[in-house]
């Protein structure tokens, strides 16, 4: 239609019409490539709170998994193994039967090993998307928390569980299994009290011999020191995590507010709003 408009008006030498066509089509080019830009930019956008919004749902995971597994497991297995080491030292059984103790020493073998969730970050570094986050700090602090995600005293599986578990008999081993402890399908455990299936004279023999051990009893104490690093660690991780989460919650604000604009009414509601609502 305009090329059509364009070659009569050159038939008919009308250079100003000319001139305004040309200015037509120019300004219709620029402002599709504007139009493209804009586009552009809001799908950035987009894909940013859409990354920001998982990692901090990873965050979020990371922050209960330290509080369950690094505090509460932790808290729980210690409790365990201060029972054992001060009958072991003292001859303090704490109030506590033979099978009591007995089961404290094989409950201080328990581990959980830990990994940071981390597959939102993966996602976006293998994808070369990490500049899709503007704030540069964010992304360095980031950067630290899933480079240095891995330590010795939240994955150990200690010598201690090795020696305990080679010591005790069979047949207590699997009764404590059955009844004195459950997991869940999420990878969570817990120790419960359990009545005993021996009598407390055969509980007290498997007792002394456990803490008559003098090399059991040091890998017994070198597992509950590392717990109590271990616990140190979960609480600084707890605090950089949130401290991430609350960078991530003003970046995501940014993002909002510059893809609001384009939005109009429609513009996306914010995630804080939804999870109250």
């Amino acid at each position: 239609m305009i090329l059509r408009r364009v070659i009569e008006h050159f038939r008919r030498q009308e250079w100003t019409a000319i001139a305004l066509d040309f200015v037509i089509v120019v300004a219709g080019i620029l402002i599709a490539f504007q139009i493209t830009n804009w586009n552009d930019r809001r799908a950035e956008h987009a894909r940013a709170i859409s990354y920001l919004e998982r990692m901090d749902d990873d965050l979020a995971a990371d922050i209960a998994t330290y509080r369950r597994r690094g505090l509460a497991f932790w808290k729980a297995v210690s409790g365990y193994g201060y029972r054992a080491i001060n009958f072991a030292d003292k001859g303090d059984m704490g109030g506590k039967t033979y099978w009591q103790l007995l089961v404290a020493f094989f409950q201080a073998s328990q581990a959980d090993l830990f990994a940071v969730t981390q597959a939102t970050y993966d996602e976006m570094t293998s994808a070369g998307e990490l500049g899709l986050i503007s704030d540069v700090a964010l992304r360095k602090r980031l950067s630290v928390y899933y480079s240095n995600s891995y330590f010795q005293a939240l994955s150990e599986s200690p010598d201690y569980r090795v020696h305990v578990r080679g010591a005790m008999p069979v047949d207590i081993q699997d009764y404590i299994w059955e009844r004195c402890f459950k997991s869940d399908p999420y990878n969570g455990q817990s120790m419960i009290d359990c009545d005993a299936p021996v009598s407390e004279e055969r509980a007290m023999e498997i007792v002394d011999a456990l803490a008559g051990d003098a090399a059991l009893m040091s890998e017994l104490r070198y597992w509950l020191s590392t717990m109590r690093v271990a616990a140190v660690i979960a609480r600084d991780r707890i605090e950089f995590a949130q401290d991430l989460r609350n960078a991530i919650a003003a970046a995501l604000d940014e993002e909002e507010r510059d893809l609001i604009p384009r939005n109009g009414p429609q513009a996306r509601v914010s995630k804080d709003a939804k999870e109250k609502s």
